[in-house]
């Protein structure tokens, strides 16, 4: 998962600090931080070492993803969505393809009793949460943070199967999106039809999953996939493949799926 806001970043360099620096403020503009990848002398193996911003991706207790392979059930809120139609900047980070949520356009979700407005959506490629030791060919975070810092993110997995209308108007764009926002833009984003139908959350608290894997994280897991087609989801693979975090272990965690939502 990645946590971004306005940056403004060269495609194929991205300031990994932004990511730590995002739990912090309200904002989470770019901060410059040593170069990261998923694979190499800097992938994820590495990532605790190449700074002390970053040395909870490898002393964390709390780290994403995770493979989901045991729940408890529990009569948890159902969240509550509040997405609409309106404008995203679509732009390549280098690592990954985000859609930035227009501004005072008022999209959130609620947990319990805190609203968390939608910052951005991006992709990995596979899922980075595995299910029963198994991946989705694509993952998708919608990252969520509160004025105090506060953040939650819900992943929405990706099968492969008929086309996605609303998808479409993402994934026509990617190989168009560089690294300002503005240069690419969707005007009629419908974010609500982006989730899929069952919203049951599997929920726990873990961490970014980028340098520098920053815990606090409040996780909800959509196990119910959304359906795109194979061309579709070649589109997103085409841009960026492997580009996910290895699962952490659960230190202890057992995570919780929501019985109570339809």
């Amino acid at each position: 998962m990645t946590l971004t806001r306005t940056g403004r970043m060269a495609t194929g360099v991205i300031a990994g600090g932004a990511l730590c620096m995002a739990l912090l403020g309200a904002t989470a503009h770019a901060e410059t931080g040593p170069a990261w990848s998923y694979s190499g002398a800097n992938g994820p193996q590495a990532w605790g070492t190449l700074s002390p911003a970053y040395a909870t991706c490898a002393d964390g207790t709390a780290q994403s993803p995770i493979d989901i392979t045991t729940t408890k059930s529990a009569n948890l809120r159902n969240l509550v969505f509040a997405y609409h139609v309106g404008e995203a900047g679509v732009f390549n980070n280098g690592h990954t393809v985000e859609a930035e949520a227009g501004h005072g356009e008022g999209n959130s979700v609620t947990i319990g009793k805190v609203t968390y407005p939608l910052v951005q959506l991006h992709f990995h490629a596979p899922s980075e949460h595995e299910v029963n030791g198994k991946h989705y060919p694509l993952e998708i975070h919608f990252v969520h943070k509160t004025a105090e810092g506060k953040i939650a993110v819900v992943g929405v997995f990706v099968k492969q199967g008929s086309r996605n209308a609303e998808w479409a108007k993402f994934v026509d764009v990617i190989p168009d999106a560089t690294s300002n926002p503005k240069d690419t833009t969707i005007e009629d984003f419908d974010w609500a039809k982006l989730l899929p139908a069952n919203q049951k959350t599997i929920r726990y608290d873990g961490s970014l999953t980028t340098p520098g894997c920053a815990e606090g994280v409040k996780w909800n897991v959509m196990p119910t996939p959304i359906e795109m087609s194979k061309a579709q989801i070649a589109a997103f693979t085409d841009a960026y493949s492997a580009n996910a975090r290895p699962v952490q272990p659960l230190d202890g965690r057992v995570p919780l799926l929501d019985v109570s939502s339809k």
